[in-house]
């Protein structure tokens, strides 16, 4: 084996190794839930659905 073959060798060993730990560390990351999307698992709702809602907190009759 030349020394040329053996460096291309050793970059692409280096590399595949190299990508391997980065996704092993970003699914670990995005496993925890603290870094996913604030509205994960949460309902959307439009403007006009939060404008009902403030409505009707702030002109209801007092008890």
């Amino acid at each position: 084996m030349g020394t040329g073959e053996m460096t291309s060798w050793l970059g692409s060993g280096t590399l595949a190794v190299a990508l391997l730990i980065a996704l092993v560390l970003f699914l670990r990351f995005i496993r925890k839930p603290r870094n996913r999307h604030p509205m994960d698992g949460r309902r959307e709702r439009n403007i006009d659905e939060i404008r009902e809602e403030v409505g009707e907190r702030t002109h209801s009759p007092p008890d």
